[in-house]
């Protein structure tokens, strides 16, 4: 039984995989027609599209399957995960430091994405501390989330938005082209079938990961912040492979970094709403704090990284990794195997 649950999530993490394809090249292409600046879609577009098997993972695991830890493993797990990811992307780019080659602008994403984290480690100590807010529908910390979410994209599309330069939007209203013409239609309708089938791939997920975690005994809580937070954030490397390919790395660090702030933001707040008893912070383990931790402080190295990277761009580079690229890679370790234990 347990090589077949191996061969289930293997085979659900391959159909995300190939699925995200489609949704990143017509989410990208949506974008274009409509004339957003390149970090709002790595923040927003791309970011919502690639985190829809974490929103899907996280209700399906608790509607379905009774396991709110799972649904905040996966949320907090895959926060570290997509930082991890901004180290392998750091391996394989092949004109020196990735982040030497980004601009400042993804540092304001990265302190949003900071303070997001924080509120959410702090929400969950809260309700172990106290159960004043567990009689609550909704926790107001939950709100006090969802709200900075809204305000931080907002933030990020002012920003964006001075910078944007929609030339091909321009062309295409000189040729008498519509927003909405058949190529448009066309990429939405690739949004929808992509969107649905990483849905129905990341229930199944799910209830694999449930199944998994009672075969071997091991935390809910371990499993999603590991296995499935790693598969659903299948979609964020293959976007940052092609952006990269593109020899755009500021769109793969900008979607990876709004990645982080849908997680915790939008998905948790979901989670929430399909908790009917209770509170989903009061539900899960207290060690998502230390997830939570753990990204605050992969993203602090980001954030130092891009601001050193500016004045000197080749320094701590070695051949085959840079400084940066190491401490994120050891932090993740040891913060896996921290868990494990707790």
């Amino acid at each position: 039984m347990l090589p077949l649950l191996w061969i289930q999530l293997i085979a659900a993490a391959i159909l995300i995989l190939l699925s995200s394809k489609y949704l990143v090249s017509s989410s990208d292409k949506i974008a274009s027609k409509i004339g957003l600046g390149h970090t709002f879609v790595g923040i927003v577009l791309l970011a919502t599209a690639t985190s829809l098997p974490e929103l899907a993972t996280g209700i399906s695991s608790i509607t379905l399957a009774n396991a709110p830890d799972l649904a905040a493993g996966a949320a907090f797990g895959s926060n570290i995960v997509n930082l991890l990811i901004i180290a392998i992307a750091d391996v394989i780019w092949p004109r020196g430091p990735m982040l030497a080659s980004v601009s400042r602008a993804p540092i304001i994403v990265a302190i949003l994405g900071i303070v997001i984290i924080f509120i959410a480690s702090i929400s969950t100590a809260i309700h172990h501390w106290t159960d004043i807010l567990d009689h609550w529908y909704i926790s107001p910390l939950s709100i006090v989330l969802v709200l900075f979410f809204v305000t931080a994209a907002y933030i990020v599309y002012r920003i964006d938005n001075k910078e944007a330069n929609p030339i091909q939007t321009q062309d295409d209203a000189k040729n008498g082209k519509s927003k909405l013409d058949n190529e448009t239609k066309r990429a939405f309708a690739f949004y929808l079938i992509s969107a649905l089938c990483i849905i129905g791939t990341s229930i199944w997920l799910s209830e694999v990961g449930d199944r998994l975690a009672e075969a071997l005994q091991w935390e809910e809580s371990f499993v999603g912040t590991q296995f499935l937070a790693i598969s659903t954030s299948l979609p964020e490397l293959a976007t940052t492979i092609a952006a990269l390919r593109l020899g755009n790395p500021e769109m793969a660090v900008a979607n990876l970094l709004g990645s982080n702030l849908f997680n915790m933001g939008f998905i948790l707040f979901a989670d929430e709403l399909a908790v009917t008893s209770g509170s989903l912070w009061s539900s899960i383990s207290l060690s998502h704090v230390v997830t939570g931790l753990t990204g605050i402080f992969m993203t602090l190295v980001i954030v130092g990284t891009l601001l050193i990277r500016q004045h000197h761009p080749k320094s701590f580079s070695f051949k085959w990794i840079n400084l940066e690229s190491s401490i994120l890679i050891i932090i993740y370790i040891v913060a896996s195997i921290a868990l494990f234990y707790l």
